[in-house]
């Protein structure tokens, strides 16, 4: 992901985007950012999501675990990939 201020890359599992509270800021410009999912990213990766998930689920079977495990790392990858930054407002007054 780069920020959508000075368009440095911030990596998803960052301290700067997985900060607890509402206010997080960029790393390099201390700007405020927020991390969101993309609706239209996601809804284009929705179909090869249900595929991967459809692949994934016999071979987890075979190895003696849930099926459903395979839905939700599907999922999850789904989200992680979905994930965008966006500029909020400066509070500087």
């Amino acid at each position: 992901m780069k920020c959508p201020h000075c368009s440095k890359s911030i990596g998803v599992f960052s301290r700067a985007a997985n900060k607890w509270g509402k206010n997080k800021s960029c790393p390099y410009c201390e700007q405020p950012i927020k991390l969101y999912v993309s609706w239209k990213i996601a809804g284009l990766l929705f179909i090869p999501t249900i595929i991967l998930a459809l692949l994934l689920k016999p071979v987890f079977v075979s190895f003696g675990v849930s099926g459903s495990l395979a839905t939700g790392l599907a999922t999850g990858a789904l989200i992680l990939l979905s994930m965008r930054l966006k500029a909020l407002p400066s509070t500087d007054a």
